[in-house]
């Protein structure tokens, strides 16, 4: 395996290590909040868009800084840096007696992790661009793989050994990534001459300058605001449909895993496609199919029928982030990688920030079910910014021809 190859499958193993880590418990926190003494649905919908909310708060204040010691000291120092953070900061999570304390533990996860922004960054500083497309489609491919295997093996031991464990499991798995991540991946790093006198802010500002550059961060941005504002309400809809059954975890998990699996699968083909079609095209498609699977939400009766529109929700946004972040690569001098997605990260992880907490409000007083009016409405907003703003970048013929060798 040549160099990059080499390190783009330790990255993605890593990287799924550290999202099922994070899955194992976090789907169920709504149901950890009541046990941790918050009662009523509404108020449980509440708490989870609040505790969810917070780790995006910290996370965006701190994503510019990893990013900067990224380009400054190397980008595989901070996913081992920040798979470590993962580790201490769900042991910490299962040991909390009460909401304000798992509250103040999200925030420490996103001061101190941000496992896929430093993955991603490593990626593509080590990916040729050619390839950029697919790689960071397989990198998003990770992320649904984790999404997949992780809260079907979290609800599982969340329903034998509890919820605490199910954090303390995760732990675990988060630091076996930063293992592989530490011995798999290779960087040829050169820290760059000191920047004199005013430097950083240029680079900054061409960073910010570069056509699309923006266009696509608020592509991020809507796509991690809507697709968070319905995750505090949509185990109590799944509770709603099917009662307070034994086996609640297990099933909740089964749900998100579906979507999760397609997701996976939908990343790869498609972050692969926008190489040789396009990443605009694919953006307006996902997200016009996305706006439409989030309406169905509204009618489901059944598990069954949210098992259908949970699919095709992950079918269709699977694939809007790793277009998005080839567009970031494209418009991004190699010198600036880490901080153009530092800086990526950071303005649109405020849709982490602001979503879960807009959605579990929306529910407290409008009902579980309405916050998918936001995640419709924020999709087709999506399309309409990419039409008017996204920048299509072609490869040519040879480029196209050797994405299989």
């Amino acid at each position: 395996m040549t160099h990059w190859k080499r390190t783009f499958v330790s990255a993605f193993v890593a990287q799924v290590c550290s999202i099922i880590g994070f899955a194992f418990a976090f789907p169920f926190v709504p149901f950890f909040i009541r046990d941790l003494g918050i009662e009523g649905k509404a108020d449980q919908a509440f708490w989870a868009g609040a505790i969810m909310s917070a780790a995006g708060i910290t996370l965006a204040l701190f994503a510019p800084v990893w990013g900067a010691l990224a380009d400054r000291y190397g980008r595989k120092a901070m996913v081992v840096r920040s798979m470590i953070g993962g580790f201490f900061v769900l042991m910490l999570m299962s040991f909390v007696q009460n909401v304000g304390q798992l509250f103040v533990c999200r925030l420490l996860q996103g001061a101190f992790t941000g496992t896929i922004s430093a993955s991603v960054a490593l990626v593509a500083s080590v990916v040729p661009q050619r390839r950029g497309g697919f790689a960071l489609g397989m990198m998003q491919a990770g992320v649904y793989v984790g999404m997949c295997l992780g809260p079907l093996a979290g609800g599982l031991a969340a329903d034998y050994f509890g919820y605490r464990w199910a954090f303390r499991i995760g732990a675990v798995i988060i630091l076996l990534g930063g293992v592989v991540a530490y011995f798999g991946t290779r960087e040829n790093f050169t820290p760059p001459p000191s920047e004199p006198g005013g430097s950083a802010r240029k680079n900054v500002m061409d960073i910010l300058a570069a056509p699309g550059f923006l266009a696509a961060v608020f592509v991020l941005f809507a796509v991690r605001f809507s697709n968070s504002t319905a995750s505090p309400a949509f185990p109590l809809i799944i509770q709603d449909l099917v009662g307070d059954i034994k086996r609640l975890n297990s099933v909740t998990g089964s749900v998100i895993a579906s979507a999760a699996l397609v997701g996976a699968i939908s990343a790869a083909v498609l972050g692969h496609a926008g190489d040789r079609w396009g990443h605009k095209r694919i953006l307006i498609t996902c997200a016009l199919c996305a706006s439409v699977a989030s309406l169905g939400h509204l009618f489901v009766q059944n598990l069954p029928q949210l098992y259908a529109v949970r699919i095709l929700f992950g079918l269709a946004v699977a694939g809007m982030m790793p277009a998005a972040n080839a567009s970031i690569q494209r418009t991004t001098r190699g010198s600036n990688v880490g901080r153009a997605y530092g800086i990526a990260t950071s303005l649109s992880i405020l849709g982490f920030a602001f979503g879960p907490f807009t959605g579990g409000w929306i529910a407290q007083n409008w009902g579980l079910r309405a916050p998918f009016l936001v995640t419709c409405t924020g999709q087709i907003i999506v399309a309409l910014v990419v039409v008017l703003f996204i920048r299509e970048h072609k490869n040519s013929a040879q480029n196209v021809g050797s994405e299989i060798t």
